[in-house]
């Protein structure tokens, strides 16, 4: 399990790219606020290896100078920033029925949004085009393009499973990056909506569970700030975990998952699960009572398996539901009154103050984290 921040000084085989992600990382975190000294004592760097290193972003347009911080003596040291003129990372969400795109700066900023919805058969040859359209007029250098897919998605970079796209050991982002020229980055949707929980925390080690409610049902785990996908990359697949609570039917053919009573289509009680509004913001439809108190049910024994097994205390809830009210919340957490942990304590349980931009987010943050080490930080945002 790797951990998603650089936390130390690397080996000599691979010092400098190494150093060079983690002074990224604290120029990120600062925002404007830190200067060469600051990474010098932050990073536990020489300063001639902090001075090269910065004067190497300098020429590559990914840092620049902002200004003049308080002196402490000497002369006034010169605060340093990522420049969000220059380039961009790409975040693309699938779903059944269409895609969404964003682009977004080197701090996590969305510069620009598209969503489309259509035949599902036809969503990929539509989305090259909308992608290409997007980055074509930025006035950026795209740096890459993080996909969030539903599905499962392995060491390769393929998705092995997906149920919702009907696609098995597919290499989608081998087949987007050819056809695109810039480096593509695939990643569970739900994975990539706990990262984009990470980038809102203020611990540096947080430990969470995000479970995406849309299209289909998932859960990405954080654990000790580092992305837990287990051995097979399929953990957080509960969607398709039989609780034993219900008999309806899932679209895996099987009875009883999750998925058939939490997915946004039975909560709604509309046909198609994504429905967008023109704009493509949020569903439309009104959530059903009944249905959503048997959901409540549902998850509120999914988390109390959790915390019971792995110790996971604190669940963000993300995704299209977000937008559909408090109701689905409210149902989890009275499920959860009578609950007494044999571990003490008690849970919590939240709608992400993201919403459904958190997958978009995520995916682009992926890219930013495999390309250049960044790891980015709305807290102050």
């Amino acid at each position: 399990m790797e951990s998603l921040r650089t936390t130390g000084k690397a080996s000599p085989a691979d010092v400098r790219a190494v150093n060079r992600r983690l002074l990224l990382q604290h120029i990120s975190k600062g925002r404007g606020r830190i200067s060469r000294a600051d990474l010098v004592r932050l990073a536990g760097l020489n300063t001639a290896t902090v001075s090269g290193l910065v004067a190497e972003l300098l020429e590559q347009g990914l840092v620049r100078e902002v200004g003049v911080g308080p002196s402490v003596g000497g002369k006034p040291p010169i605060l340093l920033d990522l420049d969000e003129r220059l380039f961009a990372v790409l975040g693309v969400q699938l779903i059944r029925d269409g895609f969404r795109i964003a682009a977004l700066s080197l701090h996590g900023r969305i510069i620009e949004q598209h969503f489309e919805v259509g035949d599902g058969a036809l969503m990929l040859d539509a989305l090259v085009p909308a992608v290409r359209k997007m980055a074509e007029g930025l006035g950026r250098t795209v740096l890459a393009v993080g996909v969030a897919v539903p599905g499962i998605v392995d060491h390769r970079g393929v998705i092995a499973r997906s149920v919702l796209l009907g696609r098995d050991d597919f290499d989608l982002g081998g087949w987007l990056g050819e056809q695109l020229g810039y480096p593509v980055h695939l990643i569970n949707d739900s994975d990539a909506c706990a990262l984009a929980e990470v980038a809102l925390d203020e611990d540096p080690a947080p430990t969470l569970l995000a479970l995406y409610l849309g299209d289909g049902v998932g859960a990405g785990l954080i654990l000790s700030g580092a992305l837990f996908q287990g051995e097979s990359f399929g953990a957080g697949e509960v969607g398709h975990l039989n609780l034993r609570t219900h008999q309806l039917t899932c679209e895996c053919g099987r009875t009883g998952c999750l998925e058939a009573a939490a997915r946004i289509s039975v909560l709604t009680g509309r046909h198609q699960s994504l429905q967008l509004t023109p704009r493509g913001e949020e569903p439309q439809g009104h959530l059903d009572d009944a249905a959503a108190e048997r959901a409540g049910r549902n998850i509120a024994a999914l988390l109390e398996l959790v915390y019971e097994l792995i110790d996971v205390r604190r669940t963000v809830i993300c995704g299209p539901v977000c937008a559909l009210g408090s109701g689905l919340l409210d149902h989890i957490r009275q499920a959860l009154t009578d609950y007494e942990p044999y571990l003490g304590g008690h849970l919590t349980v939240d709608y992400s103050r993201l919403g459904w931009n958190g997958t978009l987010l995520g995916a682009a943050a992926s890219a930013a984290h495999q390309e250049l080490g960044l790891l980015w930080s709305m807290i102050d945002t």
